[in-house]
C-alpha cells in the first residue's frame, strides 16, 4: 500500500487548491463557477475515495503482473493443477491471491503472509525452498518462487494422511532379552526358575500383547517381537516402562536380572533388519544391559534406560573361550601391534604391557604403538622409574614406524582399553587392518571399530587390566608377568576404581590379589599416586569452584586454567565426596591442546554419567565418562551439559 500513498497525498494537495479557488470565487461573487467547481471536485473525490476504500479492503488486482512474471501458459497450467498463487510486497503483505484461496475459504489478501500459516516465515528467514503447514484441518505445501515475490500453494491433505498412515504402519522388529537369565537357569533350582518365569517372563509377554505386538519366544531368555511405528512412538513416549517393571519385579524376588531391548526399523530389507537387531542387541548387552537400543536404518543409535549397572555376565567358561580365541589369533599372525588410546593412562599402559608379554611368550614380535603418544604425567613418572626393565622386554614404536612395518592382511592389531578408532593411537591405519582384536571395559557405542576379528567388551569389569588378568589365568601355558608390568596393572585397578571405592566386584579384588602374587609393588603404587603440594593446593582451589545444580549434581567450570586429565578426574572424584552429590562434572581447557575443552564426569553409582556424555558425543561407562571437543568454550559446554541433565531429569 505504501507505493500508492503518494496519490493520496496528491489528492489532499488538490483539495487544498480547490478550497482556495472556491474561496476566491466566492469573494469575486462568481457563483456559477463555484457550483461547477463543487460538482466536479465532489464527483472526483467520491470516485477517489471509493477506489481507495476498495484498495484497502481487497488489495490491487494484479492479474497482468502474475501473467508477466509466470507467463500466461504457466499460469493456466497451475490453475488446472489446483495450485494456488499469491503475491506479496516488501512488508510480506499479500497483494493478490488466485481463486484457489477463495475456494478453500482462505481470506488472505491485504494481510500478512504469516497470518495464514505460521511457519511460512521459514521461507524468508531460513535457506529453505518449501514448507508444510496446517490451516483449518487442511495441510498445505507452500513453495517460494526464486527471485520473485510469489508463493505457490497446494493442498496435500490426502497425500499427508497417506504418508502418515504408511509411516505409522511401517514394520518395526525387536529382540527382548532377560540379562543373566541363562546363568540362573544353569545354576539355580527349579523353584527359583519358576519364580523368574512368573515374575519376569510373564509380565514381559503380557506387556507386549497389551501393546498389540506379535510375540514369539525364540529361546528361554529371548523373545522376538513385531509391531509398527505407531506402537513404537507410543512406548517411546512412555519411556519404555517395561525396563523399570522388570527391574522392580526382579528386586522383589532378589535376582539380578534386567531387560535388554534391540529395536530396528526404516528398511524393507528383512536381512538388513536381522543384522541390525543382532548388532543392536550386542550393543545393549556390552553397555551393561537394562536399556533399549533403537535404530532407524542409516541413522545413529538412540538409547533409553541404562540406569543401573548389572552384575557381571562373564562366566569362567566365556573367559576361557575368549582366552583361547585371542591366543589362536596371536599364533596365526605375523606380527602383533598393540594400540591404546591417546592420553594414555595406567589401565591402558598396563593392558598393553601384559598383552606384549603374552605375545612374547608365544614367540611373536609385538610392538606397542604408544611411543610419543600423549600420556598421563603420573604414568610417565612410573614409566621413567621402570624404564630399564620395560625397555629390555618391550618395544615401543611411533605411529609412523608402525605404518611402515604393518601388513594389513597378516598382522594383528590389538586395541586395549578402547574400541573407537577416533581416539586410538592407531587411527591413521586402523581402517586398513583386516585382523583386529578389541579388549575393553567401556560401554560400546555406534562409533565402535568395524568388523573386528574378536571383541571382548565387558562393561561390568572395573578395568581392562582385570579382564586381561582373567584371560591370562585361563590359558594353559605360562605368561610371565614381572614387577613393572604387575605394578602398572595394579595402578590401573587403583585409578579406575578410585582406590577400590567404585565399580568393584569380588573379581576386582581377586585380580588385585593375583597381581600382588605376580609381584605388584603396592607401596610404590601408593606413592606413585601421591600428589605434590602444588597439585593439592590447585585441586582444593578447583573444588571450591564447584556449584550444585538440580540438588544432586555438582559442576566445576574452570574458565581461567588449562588442566590435564588426571587433575580433572581428581577434582571430579573430590566433588563426588560432597554430601548429596550423585554425579560431578569438571569442565576445563586441556593442557595438551588449549583449543580443546574436556569434561570429566563421575558418578556414585546411582546415576549414569555415560548417557549424559554420549548425548554430548563423548563416552565412557556408567560411573566414569568423559568428552573432548575442539573450537568451543567452557561456558558453552556447561550450558549444554545443564540442558542434557535437565532433559534427563524430566524423562525420569
Amino acid at each position: 500500500m505504501k507505493k500508492y500513498t503518494k496519490w493520496r497525498n496528491l489528492m489532499i494537495v488538490l483539495m487544498v487548491i480547490v478550497v482556495g479557488l472556491l474561496a476566491y470565487m466566492i469573494w469575486a461573487h462568481d457563483w456559477v463557477s463555484v457550483v461547477l467547481l463543487v460538482l466536479i471536485s465532489g464527483l472526483f473525490s467520491a470516485v477517489f475515495i471509493g477506489f481507495w476504500h476498495n484498495l484497502k479492503k481487497r488489495g490491487l488486482q494484479t492479474e497482468f503482473d502474475i501473467s508477466r512474471i509466470l507467463g500466461r501458459d504457466a499460469k493456466d497450467a497451475l490453475q488446472v493443477g489446483d495450485v494456488g498463487i499469491l503475491t506479496y510486497n516488501d512488508e510480506f503483505v499479500v497483494t493478490w491471491a488466485s481463486d484457489f484461496f477463495r475456494e478453500h475459504g482462505i481470506d488472505i489478501v491485504n494481510k500478512k503472509v504469516t497470518s495464514w500459516i505460521e511457519n511460512i516465515r521459514e521461507l524468508f528467514d531460513e535457506d529453505v525452498d518449501s514448507v508444510i503447514g496446517k490451516y483449518e484441518h487442511h495441510v498445505y505445501e507452500v513453495i517460494k518462487k526464486e527471485d520473485a515475490q510469489v508463493l505457490y500453494a497446494r493442498d496435500i491433505t490426502e497425500l499427508y494422511k497417506l504418508r502418515k498412515h504408511q509411516k505409522q504402519n511401517e514394520v518395526v522388529a525387536a529382540l527382548m532379552q532377560l540379562d543373566n537369565y541363562v546363568e540362573y537357569q544353569s545354576y539355580e533350582n527349579e523353584d527359583v526358575i519358576a519364580k523368574i518365569n512368573t515374575h519376569l517372563r510373564t509380565p514381559l509377554v503380557t506387556w507386549a500383547k497389551d501393546h498389540r505386538m506379535l510375540v514369539r519366544r525364540i529361546r528361554s531368555d529371548r523373545i522376538f517381537v513385531l509391531f509398527n511405528r505407531e506402537i513404537l512412538d507410543q512406548i517411546r513416549h512412555e519411556n519404555f516402562t517395561i525396563l523399570q517393571i522388570i527391574k522392580d519385579e526382579a528386586a522383589k524376588i532378589d535376582v539380578s536380572i534386567t531387560l535388554s531391548v534391540a529395536i530396528a526399523y526404516g528398511t524393507d530389507d528383512f536381512e538388513e533388519l536381522n543384522t541390525m537387531l543382532n548388532e543392536l542387541m550386542e550393543l545393549a548387552q556390552s553397555r551393561g544391559g537394562d536399556q533399549a537400543a533403537i535404530q532407524c536404518a542409516g541413522h545413529r543409535v538412540h538409547y533409553i534406560g541404562g540406569n543401573s549397572e548389572t552384575s557381571s555376565q562373564r562366566s569362567k567358561v566365556r573367559v576361557r573361550i575368549m582366552a583361547q580365541s585371542i591366543q589362536e589369533a596371536i599364533k596365526e599372525s605375523g606380527r602383533v601391534f598393540i594400540v591404546g588410546h591417546v592420553n594414555s593412562d595406567y589401565d591402558c599402559m598396563g593392558a598393553a604391557l601384559s598383552m606384549s608379554n603374552w605375545c612374547r611368550a608365544l614367540h611373536r614380535n609385538a610392538f606397542i604403538v604408544l611411543q610419543d603418544v600423549p600420556r598421563d604425567h603420573q604414568l610417565q613418572d612410573t614409566m621413567d622409574h621402570y624404564k630399564q626393565a620395560i625397555g629390555e622386554r618391550h618395544r615401543f614404536v611411533t605411529v609412523q614406524e608402525a605404518m611402515e612395518m604393518i601388513d594389513p592382511k597378516n598382522d594383528l592389531v590389538i586395541m586395549v582399553d578402547h574400541g573407537v578408532p577416533m581416539i586410538s593411537s592407531s587411527k591413521p591405519f586402523i581402517d586398513r587392518m583386516e585382523r583386529i582384536v578389541v579388549i575393553d571395559h567401556h560401554r560400546r557405542n555406534e562409533h565402535f571399530v568395524v568388523h573386528p576379528l574378536i571383541t571382548y567388551v565387558e562393561s561390568q569389569a572395573s578395568s581392562t587390566c582385570e579382564l586381561i588378568v582373567e584371560l591370562i589365568q585361563s590359558i594353559p601355558n605360562h605368561i610371565p608377568i614381572f614387577e613393572a608390568e604387575a605394578t602398572i596393572m595394579y595402578l590401573g585397578l587403583l585409578v579406575d576404581t578410585n582406590r577400590f571405592k567404585m565399580h568393584t566386584s569380588a573379581r576386582t579384588f581377586e585380580t588385585a590379589a593375583t597381581l600382588r602374587i605376580w609381584g605388584a609393588n603396592a607401596n610404590f603404587a601408593e606413592k606413585a599416586l601421591c600428589e605434590n603440594i602444588g597439585d593439592f593446593r590447585l585441586r582444593t582451589e578447583l573444588v571450591s569452584q564447584g556449584e550444585m545444580f538440580f540438588d544432586h549434581f555438582i559442576i566445576a567450570a574452570i574458565e581461567d586454567k588449562e588442566l590435564d586429565r588426571t587433575m580433572m578426574s581428581q577434582v571430579s572424584d573430590s566433588l563426588l565426596k560432597i554430601k548429596g552429590c550423585q554425579a560431578s562434572f569438571t569442565i576445563a581447557r586441556t593442557k595438551a591442546d588449549p583449543n580443546c575443552v574436556a569434561v570429566s564426569a563421575r558418578s556414585d553409582g546411582t546415576f549414569n554419567v555415560q548417557k549424559i556424555m554420549e548425548k554430548m558425543h563423548g563416552g565412557g561407562h556408567f560411573a566414569a565418562a568423559a568428552l573432548e571437543r575442539k573450537d568451543t568454550t567452557v561456558g558453552a559446554i556447561k550450558d549444554e551439559l545443564l540442558k542434557c541433565l535437565k532433559e534427563d531429569l524430566q524423562k525420569s
